[in-house]
């Protein structure tokens, strides 16, 4: 798969515009809160530009204790997400009804200084482009996808999305055929009961509703902790799911990160997924963190491994860079 152009000069581009968002089906979300995209223009079969916003204040993508304070990695791999659906709906001819399954993910920042917010929302342009998978006989099987996204006339990051794609009645049968059951839905659980969650703190969040683990159990060099999410969290599940989804999954890694030494001021710097089996919502998800490489000039790994098991089958497994945390005021250098 060819790399979207960013060698060219971005004036050379279509400008998206940022005054509405776009259709919300179009990007798979039910409350238009929750849409980050703002225009797409059709620079080829397979090619786009589109621009997002990024909210100055969000109850999920805002909260965290980072110093300074820079656009989270998991809003922009989220507007990219939105953009190539978008762009696989209205470029590829994927009917509204068909189910994107996330088989891969990753993300590339580039230049975290430029993901400042400033005084009024952050303007996000992607240039992308998204690719039918197929087999015999044209047979829709998903969509690869990539995207530089720059601010201003900076790149700030790259991203990878692949996913599977199903029709609705394919999707149940799929689901049915690997548990042996009709799974259960976000809707029909209602609240998760946790008696012991991860401290909010502890995870980089000041909102308790935004922690996703139980409680953190220390083995050796890793730590574990369940997969425990709150199902009424709008942001984490903005329409009614039947397993827990690759950005709750992702946000558990990045959380059980910080539990395993990761600093709750560092920003993620790369981000690379791969989801083999769906997350049941009816079985323990329990994850599992390893520090990688050397330790950071603070003393701080730099990157982590976190696996994620059910049944003590491998569901997926989440590789997190992170950037050095400043250092303290008054501290030497």
């Amino acid at each position: 798969m060819t790399t979207p152009s960013d060698t060219a000069p971005p004036e050379l581009d279509p400008v998206p515009t940022f005054t509405r968002t776009i259709e919300r089906s179009l990007v798979h979300r039910a409350a238009v809160s929750e849409v980050l995209v703002t225009d797409l223009l059709r620079t080829g079969r397979e090619t786009y530009v589109a621009g997002a916003q990024l909210p100055l204040g969000h109850a999920y993508f805002s909260d965290h204790l980072r110093t300074p304070v820079t656009y989270d990695f998991l809003l922009l791999l989220e507007a990219a997400r939105q953009a190539g659906t978008a762009a696989s709906h209205r470029q590829l001819d994927i009917p509204a009804k068909t189910a994107f399954l996330v088989s891969n993910w990753s993300i590339e920042i580039e230049d975290l200084d430029a993901l400042a917010p400033g005084g009024r929302p952050g303007e996000l342009h992607l240039t992308g482009r998204v690719v039918r998978r197929e087999g015999r006989g044209g047979r829709l099987l998903g969509v690869d996808s990539e995207a530089v996204l720059r601010v201003g006339d900076k790149v700030v990051a790259r991203s990878r999305i692949d996913v599977g794609a199903a029709k609705s009645e394919d999707y149940a049968k799929l689901r049915f055929l690997q548990r042996k059951s009709v799974p259960p839905l976000t809707e029909d659980l209602g609240p998760v009961l946790r008696s012991h969650p991860a401290d909010a703190a502890d995870v980089g969040r000041r909102n308790p509703a935004n922690v996703v683990l139980g409680e953190p159990r220390h083995s050796g060099g890793t730590v574990s902790a369940q997969v425990e999410p709150r199902f009424e969290n709008s942001s984490l599940f903005d329409h009614t799911y039947d397993h827990i989804p690759a950005m709750v999954i992702t946000e558990a890694a990045r959380q059980l990160a910080h539990l395993a030494g990761a600093p709750t001021g560092a920003a993620v710097t790369s981000c690379s997924a791969t989801f083999t089996r769906f997350a049941e919502l009816d079985v323990p998800l329990v994850a599992t963190a390893r520090p990688l490489g050397a330790a950071s000039g603070a003393g701080h790994p730099a990157a982590f491994t976190v696996d994620f098991r059910q049944d003590d089958v491998s569901v997926g497994e989440i590789t997190l860079s992170f950037a050095a945390a400043p250092a303290p005021a008054g501290e030497a250098l």
